[in-house]
């Protein structure tokens, strides 16, 4: 956990943890004998150490070698310089951002030179409520100590500013908090992270963070996001990843953010309260991320960059999905019977006979939950994959009915003709695979025509015996139409709903989360 120190002088400027980087456009040294700089004269010297304490600072002391093998780093220095600070101030700022930010901090007392590059270094600031509170910091002491260090050094750049609260958070220091995002505005702040944790009643941000101009990341957990519909639209000119999570938002400040932020390209929602509908109008946006489970109609209306777009939730709700215009959408999902009506351009997907404008050959990755429970979820999952001829990876999730009951069996129709599973798909992913027999029957579908199929990866919870005879049952299937395809079985560690962010996505993320069963 990191604290903020009490004390508003410069050695404190920031958490424990957090560090001073060199500016972007210094160079780092890179090895070798360093360029000898001019020197510094005795008088200027004698000027910086006096103005710190009235007496000269004290010289490092060689240590005498003992025994007969002293080397040349045992010998005392012939000129006594302080050969550290004759150093050039690119491999000084480059040392400050590998020393605790306190440390770092406490370097500007040593002479003006020093004080200088802290000032030229760029901040992390990382302060996290302590917890329990001791000898009274609490959030009034906590609130004035960041107000105190942000005011200390205004002159020095702040990349990240994150702080952490619990309890009342800043109920009643409103105006405090306004002033901090007023000065990281002047700081230059590039990264930004609020969450309050556990705070009663729930904390509503100022208006005063849709102002930071040189913003990159926003991330803000736990909290009502400002309305952006009682003041001008947001100044959040290169901000390029917005996450939210455990949010209060309106509908009219997300649309703001969506269409207002010029250089957005990543955007993740989660457990947002506020907002039923989305209308994607974004020139930049390249990946938007959810879950979506209380979204009513998610539109995507001109996304000329979008490649990646995920929901969780849109198969447990009842969204109507619009994609009328993303020509480099790659990945989508995840889609399914409940997601009804589903527009691909300007047709209607009702399950029904797949007409040629509908097709969308850019999509690449595809994420469906198959209706085991529901009637003619063959005919659907069918005459749906039908609308992405050019897929390569398709990840299925079996509806929550069909694992928890007996569900009716349907045959899939081997005589019809779907160009992806045909042509294209070399991997596919099964979710929560329980080796219920509606699941083996689309798996050996999949198996009887998929040609280009290299791998097939199964995510469940069983033990590895039942994996063993998992794959015993599978060794029988006829007619492989590749049979040198791999089957891999992966034990979850955690539920897969917590992998939402990017569940689908290329570069999945529980590989990190996951137990090789065989």
């Amino acid at each position: 956990m990191c604290c903020v120190s009490p004390s508003p002088s410069a050695s404190a400027t920031s958490s424990r943890r957090g560090q001073i980087v060199a500016a972007p456009g210094s160079p780092r040294y890179s090895g070798g004998p360093p360029p000898s700089p001019p020197p510094i004269p005795r008088a200027a010297a004698d000027t910086d150490d006096e103005e710190f304490g009235g007496r000269p600072a004290k010289r490092a002391r060689p240590e005498s070698g003992g025994g007969d093998g002293g080397g040349a780093a045992d010998q005392p220095s012939e000129d006594g310089r302080d050969r550290i600070s004759e150093l050039p101030d690119a491999v000084l700022l480059s040392v400050l951002s590998n020393l605790p930010l306190r440390d770092a901090g406490r370097t500007a007392a040593l002479s003006s030179r020093w004080r200088s590059l802290f000032d030229q270094s760029v901040l992390d600031f990382n302060a996290c409520q302590p917890f329990p509170p001791e000898e009274g910091r609490g959030c009034e002491w906590f609130i004035s100590a960041i107000t105190d260090i942000l005011a200390a050094r205004p002159q020095v750049r702040i990349r990240s500013f994150r702080v952490v609260m619990y309890g009342q958070g800043f109920a009643g220091h409103q105006g405090a908090v306004d002033g901090w995002f007023r000065a990281l505005a002047r700081h230059g702040v590039r990264e930004l992270g609020v969450d309050m944790f556990y705070t009663a009643p729930t904390q509503i941000l100022p208006r005063s963070l849709l102002d930071l101009a040189s913003l990159e990341t926003l991330k803000v957990y736990r909290c009502s996001f400002p309305d952006a519909e009682l003041g001008p639209a947001p100044r959040l000119r290169a901000l390029r990843t917005l996450e939210l999570s455990s949010v209060n938002v309106s509908q009219h400040s997300l649309q703001s953010m969506l269409s207002h932020c010029a250089s957005l390209e990543c955007v993740k929602l989660k457990n947002i309260i506020g907002v039923y509908k989305i209308c994607l109008r974004s020139k930049s946006l390249a990946r938007l991320y959810g879950d979506f489970g209380n979204l009513t109609e998610l539109v995507v209306e001109d996304a000329p960059n979008l490649e990646e777009l995920v929901g969780i939730g849109l198969t447990s709700g009842t969204a109507k999905v619009k994609i009328i215009s993303a020509p480099k959408l790659q990945v989508l999902g995840y889609l399914g019977i409940s997601v009804r009506p589903l527009v691909l351009h300007d047709t209607v997907f009702d399950g029904g006979i797949v007409q040629l404008r509908t097709l969308m050959h850019n999509v690449k990755t595809l994420a469906i939950q198959v209706p085991f429970s529901e009637k003619g979820y063959t005919v659907f999952v069918s005459q749906l994959l039908k609308c992405f001829p050019c897929l390569e990876v398709l990840q299925v999730e079996p509806d929550e009915r069909s694992i928890s009951r007996w569900v009716n069996v349907e045959e899939w129709d081997t005589a019809i003709s779907i160009q992806c599973i045909e042509h294209s798909i070399n991997r596919v992913v099964f979710e929560n695979f329980g080796g219920e027999e509606c699941q083996m029957g689309f798996l050996t579908f999949l198996l009887g025509m998929a040609r280009a199929l290299k791998v097939v990866e199964f995510y469940c919870w069983k033990s590895k015996d039942w994996t063993s005879d998992q794959i015993e049952l599978m060794s029988p299937i006829k007619n492989r139409a590749s049979p040198d395809a791999d089957l891999l079985f992966f034990r979850n560690l955690e539920p897969v709903s917590n992998l939402y962010l990017c569940h689908c996505c290329p570069q999945r993320c529980v590989k990190g989360s996951r137990v090789d069963l065989v």
